[in-house]
């Protein structure tokens, strides 16, 4: 909307909670990708050791959305706003 209509429509908060989305995104993946090639290693260095259970993989999840969000904050919080006036 903004490429749209060259201004910020949707207040201060929204555009607090659009950045924290945006960067909380980045980090999710990142992270996820991250523990896919640490399981994919342990699978292939110790093949005959047992694989992750559910409830470790449901730690993980969590853990990952947890550190993503930390990571996230900041830039949530210490972003400023600016006004541009033209004409």
């Amino acid at each position: 909307v903004r490429f749209v209509s060259s201004t910020w429509l949707f207040g201060k908060l929204m555009c607090h909670i659009s950045r924290f989305v945006q960067y909380c995104s980045v980090h999710v993946s990142v992270l996820t990708l991250a523990a896919i090639a640490l399981d994919r290693h342990q699978v292939i260095m110790h093949p005959l050791k047992p694989r992750m259970s559910m409830v470790k993989g449901g730690i993980c999840i969590i853990i990952i959305w947890v550190m993503a969000s930390c990571f996230s904050l900041p830039h949530a919080i210490y972003q400023t706003l600016t006004r541009f006036y033209i004409g």
